[in-house]
């Protein structure tokens, strides 16, 4: 039987892609609905004419989950904490597949897990590894990227494509893995239709458009600019000291802010082999297609 799927966080920068795929994709699947706050349900009103349900409710409420077998959650920095809240939610609704925010590194990574940026995502993971051993036939799977090529030569990174400069909290040869937003979404959509691993409660999709240096990100982005970059790589204990200086002071966006800034640029955003990229039907979007596409000479 074809799967029934609730989206958690369709109005966001990853949610409104992710909508537009499974718009693409609908003859795949028996029902496709959006969560949505009742005051912000009439953004969705073109959306619906697709055929795909907007649920008016709260994430909290186990009501809002029934009748659907996956949930994907997009919770943004604010919200990853209440993950483990949707997640009890949903399972008292039925669910029995749940997708929760990851979409970026392996955290599992050394160095990574500790780290205050992803703190949420490590407590989610944990709520999520508990909740399959009280509900025996529970599954999740977790979405493994890197970084969205269309960001990773942002501002948050540090890096200027209008005044060609960069100021980076990192080093040249800090690793990262790099995946165009429109292939993530096409790989989440795609990922509900394999089949699970037999007798497992935890599923990886390893999948990546290209891995380079910082140092060569940045050389992309100047030969499809055609100019060169000024660039800086910066002490990341600074941005350490800085987000320090947040917490004291109980500012916890400034505090998020300065612990994402070095992600990119110091090496923890990283997609090791193995890769599952040959199990769908598709090629990535390499890099430079990506900068191309965005900044290329028209």
């Amino acid at each position: 039987m074809a799967p029934s799927v609730l989206i958690i966080g369709a109005g966001g920068a990853v949610g409104l892609p992710l909508v537009a795929e499974f718009q693409k994709q609908k003859s795949q699947f028996s029902r496709i609905a959006i969560l949505s706050d009742p005051a912000r349900a009439h953004k969705f009103a073109a959306v619906q004419k697709s055929g795909i349900e907007v649920v008016q409710g709260s994430f909290l409420d186990f009501k809002c989950y029934q009748g659907f077998d996956v949930v994907i959650s997009l919770a943004g920095n604010a919200l990853m904490r209440l993950q483990p809240a949707m997640i009890e939610a949903a399972v008292a609704g039925g669910v029995r597949h749940f997708y929760p925010s990851e979409f970026g590194t392996d955290i599992n990574q050394d160095g990574v897990w500790n780290f205050r940026y992803f703190r949420d995502k490590v407590v989610t993971r944990d709520h999520l590894v508990a909740t399959a051993k009280a509900h025996p036939g529970f599954r999740y799977t977790l979405m493994l990227v890197g970084a969205f090529s269309e960001w990773v030569c942002g501002e948050f990174s540090g890096v200027d494509v209008e005044k060609h400069t960069v100021r980076c909290y990192g080093y040249p040869d800090a690793q990262a893995s790099v995946t165009s937003l429109d292939d993530v979404v096409r790989y989440t959509v795609e990922s509900i239709l394999l089949p699970f691993p037999e007798g497992q409660s935890c599923r990886e999709i390893r999948v990546r458009g290209d891995h380079f240096t910082f140092q060569q990100i940045i050389a992309v982005l100047e030969e499809v600019q055609g100019v060169k970059y000024d660039v800086q790589y910066l002490d990341p204990k600074e941005a350490a000291q800085k987000q320090e200086e947040a917490r004291k002071r109980g500012d916890e966006a400034e505090e998020m802010l300065w612990a994402g800034k070095p992600v990119g640029p110091s090496g923890k955003v990283q997609v090791p082999l193995p890769l599952d990229n040959d199990k769908f039907g598709f090629k990535s979007e390499t890099l430079k297609q990506t900068l191309t596409r965005l900044y290329g000479k028209k």
